[in-house]
C-alpha cells in the first residue's frame, strides 16, 4: 500500500528543497546525511528525478520527516474538525492521518504561541518546517495540549485540536483523527459510542459545573441555575452543556457561547458571570467552582490505528509520570487508571 501511494506522487509535489532550506542544509550536507549523491538531490529538487522508495525514505529521515510530507500533495489538507479546506493566509499546525494532511489553527493566548508547521497559501499548506509522524487527536480535555507538546519535544509530530466530544467523534468517524477524547457522566452510557469502531482508554475523572469569579458571594451559582442571570455556555453538543441543562431549574438564560473549558473559565473569572466548565479549568485560572456532575474522560482510538506506532508512543506519554504530575499539579483530576484500556 505504501509503495502504490508513493508511485502516485507527482514530481511537482516534491518539497525537498523547501524542507532542506528550512533545516539549514546545503545539498551536499543533505546528501551526506541521507547517503545519496548530491546530483540526486539536485535532480529531485529540479523536478527531473523521482528517487526510489529506499532513497526517498533516507532523504525523509535525514530531514526529520516522512515520505508523505516530502512528496505528498498539498491539496489533501483539511481542517481536522470541520473537514473543510483551512482558511487562506492562516498559520496552522499539521499532521498526517493516513495519506491525508489535517490541520488545526495555531493557538495564541496567555500560555504563549504555538509553533506553526505551515501557512495556507493558494489553497495549499506551505510547510515552514518538516512534520514528523505523530498523533492527531481532538477533544475538550485541556491536557491534550501537553500531549502535543511532549510529543513534539521528543522529536515527533502531534496535533491536539480543541473540540466538543460530539465534534471530535464525528471527525474520528470521518477519518480525520487517530483518536478523540470524550467525557460523560459516571455510569451513563454515551450515545456517541453507537456505531463507533474504537478502542477505549481511560484518562481521568473530573467534576463538571460552573466557574465564577474569585470574589463571588456565597450561593453565587443559584441564580445561574434558576435562569435569572446570563451564563457563559458551550455549544449544544458539549457534554458540559448537557450537564448544565440537566441541572438547570428552568430554561437557561442566554449568554455568550465559547469553544473550550478554559475559555469559559477565563471569561467567568474576568466578567463575573457564571461559566459552564470543568473543575481543572476553573482551578487553572483561579476561579471558584460549583460542581454539578462527575464525568469520566476517555480517549477513543480508531480501531484501525490502535496498533500504529504513533498511538503507542502517545499512550506512553499519557501514562508517563511527567504528564500525570503536570495534570495533578493543576488540581481537580482523579488520574487513577490513566492510560489503561477501558472495559
Amino acid at each position: 500500500m505504501f509503495l502504490a501511494a508513493y508511485e502516485r506522487f507527482a514530481l511537482r509535489h516534491s518539497r525537498l528543497r523547501e524542507l532542506r532550506e528550512a533545516a539549514g542544509l546545503t545539498q551536499a550536507e543533505l546528501a551526506s546525511r541521507a547517503r545519496v549523491s548530491r546530483q540526486m538531490v539536485g535532480a529531485v529538487e529540479g523536478g527531473h528525478h523521482l528517487p526510489r522508495v529506499d532513497a526517498a525514505m533516507s532523504l525523509a529521515t535525514a530531514l526529520g520527516t516522512d515520505v508523505r510530507s516530502l512528496f505528498g500533495s498539498d491539496s489533501a489538507a483539511v481542517d481536522a474538525i470541520s473537514g473543510l479546506a483551512p482558511r487562506e493566509d492562516t498559520l496552522v499546525r499539521a499532521g498526517w492521518v493516513g495519506e491525508v494532511m489535517v490541520t488545526a489553527p495555531v493557538r495564541s493566548g496567555s500560555d504563549g504561541w504555538d509553533v506553526a508547521d505551515g501557512v495556507v497559501e493558494n489553497d495549499t499548506v506551505r510547510l515552514l518546517s518538516p512534520i514528523g509522524a505523530g498523533l492527531v487527536v481532538a477533544g475538550c480535555e485541556p491536557g491534550l495540549v501537553l500531549v502535543e507538546r511532549l510529543l513534539r519535544e521528543a522529536g515527533m509530530g502531534g496535533v491536539a485540536v480543541d473540540g466538543s466530544s460530539a465534534s471530535a467523534v464525528q471527525a474520528l468517524r470521518k477519518g480525520r483523527l487517530h483518536a478523540a477524547v470524550v467525557h460523560g457522566p459516571v455510569g451513563g452510557p454515551s450515545p456517541l459510542l453507537e456505531d463507533a469502531e474504537v478502542i477505549r482508554f481511560h484518562l481521568a475523572r473530573w467534576q463538571v459545573g460552573l466557574a465564577g469569579p474569585a470574589e463571588a458571594p456565597a450561593g453565587w451559582w443559584e441564580e445561574a441555575l434558576a435562569g435569572k442571570v446570563d451564563v457563559i455556555q458551550r455549544e449544544h453538543g458539549a457534554e458540559v452543556q448537557h450537564a448544565f441543562e440537566r441541572a438547570a431549574q428552568s430554561v437557561p438564560a442566554p449568554g455568550p457561547r465559547v469553544d473550550t473549558h478554559l475559555d469559559s473559565a477565563r471569561l467567568a473569572a474576568a466578567t463575573g458571570l457564571a461559566g459552564v466548565t470543568i473543575e481543572p479549568a476553573a482551578l487553572a485560572v483561579g476561579a471558584v467552582f460549583h460542581p454539578l456532575e462527575v464525568h469520566v474522560a476517555e480517549m477513543w482510538v480508531a480501531a484501525d490505528w490502535v496498533d500504529d506506532p504513533v498511538v503507542e508512543v502517545a499512550m506512553t506519554v499519557v501514562t508517563s509520570r511527567r504528564f500525570q504530575r503536570r495534570l495533578a499539579g493543576v488540581g481537580g483530576y482523579d488520574l487513577d487508571g490513566c492510560g489503561t484500556r477501558a472495559a
